[in-house]
């Protein structure tokens, strides 16, 4: 029997796609069209994202525990349609308070239930030996969305008007990928005669993971190092991303070149090449995690992306500058399935959703803190060179912690 484990990684992929991709990739591509018509000023939405990151912070928590104990099929299942809904009611939003309730209560439960964490606890269920490549390729579309929606969503704005395009967002939610989690997704191989990686081993019966408690979670040293370790470098990384093409466009990028035939401004293609390096770097690191201790591969991510920083706050020259998104994209696109993938070694996949859920609210309220530490001080030098620099150093914090992670003997995890 072919092994079932690869459909589920494709079906997260998919999924990563339309959480991310629908909720933030997208989203700035309406302002122009929320600002003209119901007179909302870009600050008030880009604390949109901010806010956000509050109710996630605490869903995670029960969430998290949830997708340990019950099936993670019915959690996405149910979250798919509750986003769904929550898509479909942005196109009746007529002030700036209802856009915030629909992503504060609605698209917030949607999203949570039926994205990263539901996905890399399905996906924990089907591997073990390959699981940071599998994690690796699932979040893949999380960065293919920043690539290829904004494209996409622009001409289809002036179509058909941004109220329908929230229309056909639910519409591919609720008739494209419901029916593909129904018909895709297993919770367990075992269910279907198969077993981890579609390779049976000698012990496999022998043991079997300890469940943790929250309270014996939060009493692990290495649950806190994983934790702050990722909360910085994503802190350092929503610093600098939303900020990358202004700044590359400050730094005298300006010109536009004529690439297959469409013409791109040099700042755009700048944001473009981090967004492809993240890409890379999902893959890349998810291969490395199999091949060696989680400490490794993750302390050459913040590497990366603090030399990626680095070097676009301090060089102009087009081809300096380039690479340096570049690498800055392999480091930060690597965060989340290296962050998953620390956690899945420490802890296994029978405490993964539980961990996962009860280090979000440290995680997640640091994420905002970077782009209000960089907004401020662009206010009072109108240059982000200072404010990039202390990104930079965020990394570099991030990698110092990295340095820390330990994981744990097979002992420690497993009961006979």
């Amino acid at each position: 029997m072919k092994f079932f484990g690869w459909r589920m990684v494709f079906t997260g992929l998919a999924v990563e796609f339309t959480v991310i991709g629908f909720l933030f990739y997208s989203f700035p591509v309406f302002w122009p069209y929320l600002i003209s018509e119901l007179g909302m000023t870009e600050s008030q939405l880009g604390m949109i994202t901010a806010f956000y990151f509050i109710p996630v912070a605490i869903l995670a928590i029960f969430i998290g525990r949830g997708l340990d104990k019950y099936s993670v099929k019915n959690f996405m299942m149910i979250g798919s349609i509750i986003y769904a809904v929550g898509l479909f009611s942005l196109s009746f939003i007529n002030s700036y308070w209802s856009l915030v309730m629909i992503y504060l209560t609605i698209l917030a439960l949607g999203s949570i239930m039926m994205g990263n964490l539901a996905v890399a606890k399905l996906i924990s269920n089907w591997f073990d030996k390959n699981a940071g490549r599998a994690l690796g390729i699932a979040a893949v579309g999380i960065s293919f969305s920043g690539v290829v929606l904004p494209l996409v969503v622009d001409p289809l704005l002036d179509l058909v008007g941004w109220r329908n395009v929230y229309v056909i967002f639910a519409s591919v939610v609720l008739f494209i990928i419901l029916p593909l989690i129904f018909f895709v997704v297993i919770d367990d191989p075992k269910t279907v005669n198969q077993v981890k990686d579609g390779i049976k081993r000698d012990n496999e019966e022998e043991s079997s993971p300890q469940e943790m408690t929250s309270k014996d979670l939060l009493s692990k040293k290495v649950f806190w190092i994983i934790s702050l370790a990722f909360a910085f470098q994503f802190l350092s990384m929503m610093g600098v991303i939303a900020f990358l093409p202004i700044h590359a466009s400050k730094m005298g990028l300006d010109e536009i070149w004529n690439l297959l035939g469409f013409p791109v401004k040099q700042y755009v293609f700048a944001y473009a090449l981090a967004a492809f390096g993240g890409v890379l770097g999902k893959l890349i690191f998810g291969y490395l995690m199999d091949l060696m201790k989680a400490a490794y591969p993750s302390m050459i991510a913040m590497s990366l992306q603090a030399i990626g920083i680095f070097g676009f706050t301090y060089f102009n020259e087009p081809i300096i500058f380039f690479l340096s998104a570049l690498i800055f994209g392999l480091g930060y696109g690597a965060a989340t399935p290296l962050m998953t993938a620390c956690y899945l070694r420490a802890f296994g996949s029978h405490n993964l959703g539980k961990a996962r859920g009860i280090s979000s609210p440290i995680v997640a309220p640091l994420q905002p803190i970077g782009i209000l530490i960089t907004s401020i001080l662009i206010g009072f030098q109108d240059t982000y060179f200072l404010a990039f620099n202390i990104m930079g150093c965020f990394a570099l914090l991030a990698l110092v912690l990295a340095s820390q992670i330990q994981e744990p003997h097979k002992s420690e995890m497993f009961t006979d």
